[in-house]
């Protein structure tokens, strides 16, 4: 009886759907009456458009989406459509090439050595916290959907004692699609997938796939839904803010397996991270903005004060002044130069940092990278106690060259090959300095990457261009007061225009679905050749108000 009624319910929403009030306002400015007509009419139809999602996509956008933070309005682009342009593209969305990462464990005395393991479950990045745990000796709440992947790791009777350190490195946008574009440059990767257990199936689990959110999840084990960062930006006290405002951790809504296992130990273990942004902080946790915490290591480099290298939130977390003197970035950059077969100092043409700074779309931090975490490691005596220790890290260049240039470009594949040689040179630090078959490292990625839209055929979406068009089709003469953000899988609107125009946002839905290649050109800008015949195609497969996700997901399990 009950599925009779939820199957009703959903042909009245889908009747009520059809009917909806459209936009009266006619669009003006840039865009002809014609091209009005063609890009704009209200046809009814978010709802059963985003009814037809995949499963896995709308299971990703739910377990992404966090009542109050994300979007009022969310969007997925029709593949292999997305946000950006033909010069820089972006990762956020729920399809596979950006979804599959690799996962890989590798601890000699720890993980089974099988190689490939295809699980007959879901697996995702939220798994490596539940798996850690079992190695730590310690465990999540029971609600969290993290299960460990005890399928990797030998029996405990075989264990010989609880690792000294635990290790996750993150290569940031190094998901399969990158990998596999480039399968020649990461042998070393390779060799720890054979020596130990490369999970195949393993995804990031939610949408949007960012930095934020998916190193949040695997710090806690669970998904943004629950963890509360559900992006770079989100919606708080009525703004949209930084998620890691100042560097702290105070957004995050659930503490993460560090912040339970820490005080297990009387704080005696030690903990910490090594990162390019405080987007990164996820995976570690609260440090001492926690009652009962402390102040763990965090290695943070943007938004460094200037003269210096390193920067974090000193309320909560130790940063040792010491790391400032590391020695040998001069040594690397002069490798990354001649890497190319050219002592000129530059990288494939593209000119080499000077000072000691990470950001750059080049390999040369990672390198320096390795350094800094060898003298923290050695300095704190990281793994040389009965006391397991803890320690998170990302590798940014791999996710920053390909914005900066592309995935499908050899600037990706020198970078692989720089990023492997240096996962190799960890590897052998600590087995010098903890001893082989005392640690365990899992090796993943937060997300995949978007290829340069010329080999695709995807026409890359030009945000403001759209933003003008929605805020034109609603009566709105000025975007700036229609919008709070905007990112590639949605957008905040202002709720006072929303409430004094008498904007809904079902309309702006469809409007959204009925948006084409055409009209998305920028007024004076040439069309590519390759899209001249293309401009009718419309730009997205689904548009839904957040506050009404659960009734498309409820729709989509309706459906045959």
């Amino acid at each position: 009886m009950d599925t009779l009624k939820r199957v009703a319910a959903v042909i009245v929403v889908v009747a009520l759907a059809f009917t909806a009030f459209t936009i009266a306002t006619r669009v003006t400015g840039n865009k002809t009456e014609s091209e009005l007509d063609a890009a704009g009419a209200p046809s009814g139809t978010w709802l059963t458009a985003s009814c037809e999602l995949p499963p896995a996509h709308l299971r990703r956008l739910v377990a992404g989406t966090y009542e109050g933070r994300s979007p009022d309005l969310q969007y997925v682009p029709k593949a292999p459509n997305l946000f950006g342009s033909f010069e820089m593209t972006t990762h956020s969305g729920p399809w596979g090439y950006l979804q599959d990462v690799p996962l890989v464990l590798y601890g000699p005395g720890y993980i089974e050595s099988q190689g490939d393991l295809t699980l007959d479950r879901r697996v995702t990045v939220a798994d490596i916290a539940a798996t850690f745990a079992e190695l730590l000796g310690t465990s999540l709440p029971e609600d969290r959907p993290a299960r460990s992947i005890s399928e990797a790791l030998l029996p405990a009777e075989a264990r010989s004692e609880p690792p000294r350190m635990v290790l996750l490195v993150v290569w940031d946008g190094g998901g399969w699609n990158v990998l596999n574009r480039w399968p020649n440059t990461w042998p070393v990767l390779k060799s720890l997938m054979a020596e130990g257990t490369s999970v195949q199936n393993a995804e990031v689990g939610s949408s949007p796939s960012v930095t934020p959110a998916t190193h949040t999840t695997m710090g806690s084990g669970d998904f943004p839904s629950v963890h509360g960062i559900v992006d770079i930006p989100m919606r708080r006290g009525g703004r949209v803010v930084n998620s890691f405002p100042n560097k702290s951790p105070k957004f995050m809504a659930i503490e993460t397996l560090a912040d339970l296992y820490d005080p297990t130990t009387n704080n005696r273990s030690k903990i910490g991270v090594m990162a390019e942004r405080a987007w990164h902080l996820g995976m570690l946790g609260h440090g001492a903005y926690l009652e009962d915490g402390d102040k763990d290591f965090a290695v943070l480099t943007h938004g460094a004060p200037k003269g210096e290298t390193f920067t974090a939130n000193t309320n909560f977390y130790r940063l040792p002044g010491y790391l400032e003197r590391v020695r040998g970035f001069a040594a690397d950059r002069q490798n990354v130069d001649l890497s190319d077969g050219k002592d000129d100092g530059l990288w494939m043409g593209h000119p080499l940092q000077t000072e000691k700074k990470a950001g750059a779309t080049n390999p040369l931090w990672t390198r320096y990278q390795l350094r800094v975490l060898k003298k923290l490691w050695t300095t704190e005596q990281f793994g040389q106690d009965s006391v397991p220790d803890l320690f998170f890290t990302n590798f940014k260049e791999v996710d920053l060259v390909g914005h900066g240039h592309n995935m499908v470009l050899p600037e990706m594949r020198s970078t692989l090959e720089h990023t492997d040689e240096i996962l190799g040179k960890l590897v052998r630090h600590l087995d010098r300095s903890i001893g082989r078959g005392r640690w365990v490292m899992a090796m993943t990625a937060d997300h995949g990457q978007g290829p340069a839209p010329r080999t695709t055929g995807g026409w890359p979406i030009e945000m403001e261009e759209l933003q003008r068009d929605i805020a034109r089709a609603v009566g709105v003469n000025d975007p700036a007061n229609l919008y709070q953000g905007q990112r590639p899988t949605g957008m905040w609107f202002n709720p006072r225009t929303m409430a004094r125009k008498g904007i809904a946002l079902e309309d702006i839905a469809d409007f959204i679905m009925g948006y084409k290649i055409g009209d998305n050109v920028i007024r004076g800008k040439t069309v590519p050749r390759a899209y001249r015949d293309r401009l009718n195609e419309k730009l997205f497969a689904a548009a839904m108000p957040t506050n009404r996700l659960d009734e498309v997901q409820a729709c989509a399990e309706a459906l045959p």
